[in-house]
C-alpha cells in the first residue's frame, strides 16, 4: 500500500508544475491576446470559481500553500 501512494504522490509532483505552467501561459496569452485561448477561457473559469466560492481568501490560501510547496521542495533538491 505504501508503494501505492508513494508512487501516486510521484505522479502528483510531474504534474502539478506542468498544469501550473500551462494554467500561467493560458492566463498570460488571455491577458494579451484579449480572447479565449483556443476556446479555454482562463480568466473567465477562475473569476467564476472565485464567485463560486464566495471569498476571495480562499483561493489565495490555496495559492500560497501551493507556492510554499513549490519552495519547500525546491530547497531539498
Amino acid at each position: 500500500m505504501k508503494k501505492i501512494i508513494n508512487k501516486f504522490k510521484e505522479i502528483i509532483d510531474q504534474i502539478l508544475p506542468l498544469s501550473f505552467s500551462l494554467l500561467c501561459f493560458g492566463i498570460v496569452f488571455q491577458l494579451i491576446l484579449g480572447a479565449p485561448v483556443l476556446g479555454w477561457d482562463v480568466v473567465g473559469n477562475i473569476s467564476q470559481a472565485i464567485g463560486k466560492l464566495g471569498q476571495n481568501t480562499f483561493i489565495g490560501v490555496a495559492a500560497l500553500l501551493f507556492f510554499y510547496t513549490m519552495i519547500i521542495k525546491d530547497k531539498k533538491l
